[in-house]
């Protein structure tokens, strides 16, 4: 079992304060925009709406990337994991405290649980693991925001998605 499997990875006061702090925020965060017209269901098509709000509010990826910590952008990366989580069954992730001398990611991330396969299917993850063929959905919410500065214009947060279709069927 990869640490991220681990129940450590799905339970930790580090994640735990991260998302409670991102949903008390949420409702600001909407009144802040003055979206009124657009609604924050945390469905796929919303997503649109997030990126047209991010690429409007950022010029560029050193711009984003000098406001990650900010809530506009945590509160950002929460709803994109959000809408993962709420519409294909996926799970935020995040390493416990760090251990001394090991780095950690700081950001949480979203993943299908691989506590929900088969043994064959696990196997079967495993050996394409093993060949760096994997396509196990894995997203980090916050690198996807700041990656649309990075990314050809026809890339777009909804082909976060994407992986869903192809990760959770073998």
């Amino acid at each position: 079992m990869d640490a991220i499997d681990s129940p450590e990875w799905s339970d930790n006061p580090r994640l735990n304060d991260w998302l409670d702090r991102q949903r008390d925020a949420f409702p600001a965060w909407c009144e802040v925009l003055e979206q009124a017209p657009r609604t924050w269901d945390f469905n796929p098509a919303s997503l649109d709406a997030l990126e047209d709000l991010v690429r409007g509010r950022f010029a560029s990826y050193e711009a984003a990337d000098e406001a990650a910590d900010t809530p506009f952008l945590q509160v950002a990366a929460w709803y994109l994991g959000e809408v993962q989580v709420r519409g294909f069954g996926a799970v935020w992730k995040c390493a416990p405290d760090p251990e001394p001398g090991r780095p950690t990611r700081p950001q949480p991330l979203v993943t299908l649980p691989k506590d929900r396969l088969t043994e064959e299917e696990l196997a079967e993850l495993r050996e394409r693991e093993d060949l760096y063929e994997s396509d196990w959905p894995l997203c980090d919410p916050l690198d996807e925001l700041l990656a649309l500065f990075l990314r050809d214009p026809d890339n777009h947060l909804r082909d976060v998605l994407r992986a869903y279709e192809n990760g959770a069927t073998f």
